[in-house]
């Protein structure tokens, strides 16, 4: 069970798989949002940002990660924090992934 404190930070880390490489530059365009729910409803919403990419040896499995405030103004509970990534050289069907992880907060 993962438990965090208020006004602590939530580190997250992920890998984007198969992300489609634009033909000019070799490299994927990606987007990523962030989402913090409590009881399924949103308490944070972050903006849709461009993901900055370096030169990844393997393109195929592209590390990511973030780090977010979890305010002292959050009620105690289960909340869950999602992530969201935007492929924009993907076909529609494919280009949307999303992870979540659940986690409790407490004083």
């Amino acid at each position: 069970v993962r438990v965090l404190k208020r006004g602590t930070y939530l580190d997250y880390g992920f890998l984007i798989y198969n992300a489609q490489l634009d033909s000019k530059t070799g490299k994927p365009q990606l987007e990523t949002q962030l989402l913090l729910l409590k009881e399924g409803k949103p308490v944070f919403t972050g903006k849709v940002i461009p993901m900055t990419v370096g030169d990844e040896p393997d393109w195929k499995h592209i590390p990511a990660s973030g780090r977010l405030r979890l305010g002292d103004d959050l009620a105690p509970g289960e909340y869950m924090v999602q992530v969201v990534v935007i492929d924009k050289l993907a076909r529609e069907k494919e280009r949307l992934a999303t992870q979540w992880m659940d986690f409790e907060l407490v004083k």
